[in-house]
């Protein structure tokens, strides 16, 4: 199936209702026309900011709103993920990726995101 700027309803109807492993194909046919298929990216993902997230996402264990057992920690040092990226380069990481816990940064955390 081609690249579509605007998808028709039947087009989603009929790529909802395909197989799995048809997807799962056509997914890895259209890969290999843009990626050596023999190559993986190293990627390295970070929690710059641990737990007690405000929404209410039931499958993550970030959120505050359940029992989770996951322990809350606060916006890492700037020092700390800086060391942590030169770690995760020196692995072989060739993407280093930063999440954190939350809807929206606060204000007075933009600085710190801003280095």
């Amino acid at each position: 199936m081609a690249h579509h700027a605007r998808w028709t309803m039947s087009q989603v109807t009929e790529l909802f209702n395909k197989p799995l492993i048809d997807l799962l194909f056509e997914a890895q046919q259209i890969h290999r026309q843009h990626f050596d298929p023999r190559q993986v990216q190293v990627s390295t993902l970070l929690s710059i900011k641990t737990g007690a997230c405000p929404e209410d996402c039931k499958y993550c264990p970030q959120s505050a709103r359940y029992k989770t057992g996951l322990e809350s920690e606060r916006l890492m040092e700037v020092e700390q993920v800086l060391e942590s990226a030169r770690q995760a380069k020196n692995a072989g990481s060739t993407r280093f990726c930063m999440g954190a816990a939350w809807k929206n940064p606060n204000d007075r955390d933009m600085p710190y995101l801003e280095q």
